[in-house]
């Protein structure tokens, strides 16, 4: 009852939107834009529905991101996010370490870092992590400081994003042959995460606001940000600036979506760079998750439309991003534990898609049973030869 309610409070709301004079859409008409861009209000509008759903499918098959014009979210509701947030990321850092607890696996609170997937250098950026409240099947409960309000704003952000990304899942499960509310049912009560980003001014010259990445969720929606730095890595392996019309919100896909379609839609590299202006930067970003036992092994219709093998794990939600966190360095010992015997790392490694810092990290901690040092043993062979081959 409760998503048939939201489903149509959305449909009503985006339908009265689409009737007014999509002023923004026509004076970006001319805009050169690096990603593909698309329309919200497109998706209501008999004439061009089925083109919104076909161009959302194009950009995740071949880029991996797209932008969204009309999201329908307030303005003034992200402006005071960032005016909180902005605030709060100028306290001392005591101060903030307040809010922070490591048991949380990263996943709540404050955070004073971490590195990107396959980097040996962390990033140069701090964030607070928010997700919902009072869900009995949330993972975690919010970190809320109590000499700074910072709940109000983020969790109204947090509330007009998660209404935006209804159209989206939608058309994204046309695209794929699903029920439409496929996506929405594993992410109403889903663990999806805000994140609130400070890019400190002039990062080290060996570090980068944020490596090259992909995000371990089914979709990320990002907001305006206060300043540029966002590149993603095109088809050429080239580092491209991701260049949007003026308010437009950036969406890519992300590793449970391409586990979820076997690789049929792309979880593209994308970084942070500084600009070299001497500035700061900050961003809202939020990450669309399902709950944490949905499975996302790879679809039988995916896997016909690329080729007929399964190339991605069969995997829950949660083993997922276990293995993603213990790569990051932001996975408790408790969690470890888990990671090392609930399967996911032998079906993983059964696909070559296991982490090396995962499993160097499980080994690191005495956890690493037989299949993870033999893979391990495995790579270490191939780049011996492969310095090898350089040698020669």
């Amino acid at each position: 009852m409760r998503l048939c309610n939201l489903w149509k409070k959305t449909a009503l709301f985006f339908a009265l939107l689409g009737t007014l004079t999509t002023a923004h859409g026509s004076a970006q008409s001319g805009f050169d834009s690096t990603i593909p861009v698309v329309d919200i209000h497109d998706f209501y509008q008999e004439k061009t529905h089925d083109q919104f759903v076909s161009q959302i499918a194009t950009a995740l098959k071949e880029v991996g991101f797209f932008a969204v014009i009309n999201s329908g979210v307030d303005e003034s509701v992200l402006d005071k996010a960032y005016e909180a947030a902005q605030q709060f990321f100028q306290l001392d850092i005591n101060t903030k370490l307040l809010s922070h607890d490591p048991s949380t696996n990263g996943q709540r609170g404050y955070i004073p870092g971490e590195s990107a997937k396959g980097s040996s250098f962390g990033d140069f950026k701090e964030f607070y992590h928010v997700g919902r409240e009072a869900v009995e099947l949330c993972d975690y409960p919010n970190i809320w400081p109590d000499f700074f309000p910072l709940q109000e704003p983020l969790s109204a952000l947090f509330d007009a994003l998660e209404v935006c990304k209804i159209p989206l899942e939608q058309a994204i499960c046309e695209a794929i042959g699903q029920p439409t509310d496929f996506l929405t049912q594993m992410t109403q009560d889903g663990e999806c995460l805000l994140r609130s980003i400070h890019y400190p001014a002039n990062p080290p010259e060996d570090r980068l606001w944020a490596a090259a990445h992909t995000d371990i969720d089914l979709f990320t929606i990002l907001p305006r940000a206060t300043a540029e730095g966002l590149q993603v890595l095109n088809k050429d392996g080239v580092w491209i600036d991701v260049r949007v019309p003026e308010n437009a919100f950036i969406v890519n896909g992300g590793d449970m979506l391409e586990n979820l379609t076997n690789g049929l839609f792309k979880s593209s590299q994308h970084r942070v760079v500084a600009n070299g202006k001497n500035s700061e930067r900050y961003s809202m970003v939020i990450f669309i998750h399902p709950k944490a036992a949905d499975r996302l092994d790879p679809l039988a219709e995916c896997i016909e439309q690329t080729g007929g093998i399964r190339k991605y794990a069969k995997a829950t939600r949660w083993e997922l991003l276990e293995e993603r966190l213990a790569d990051l360095g932001l996975a408790s010992p408790s969690m470890l534990e888990h990671l090392a015997t609930c399967g996911i790392m032998e079906r993983l490694i059964e696909v070559k898609r296991a982490s090396v810092k995962a499993m160097n990290r499980l080994k690191e901690a005495g956890l690493a049973n037989e299949a993870i040092l033999n893979e391990l043993s495995r790579i270490e062979q191939e780049g011996s030869e492969a310095r090898a081959d350089v040698c020669i």
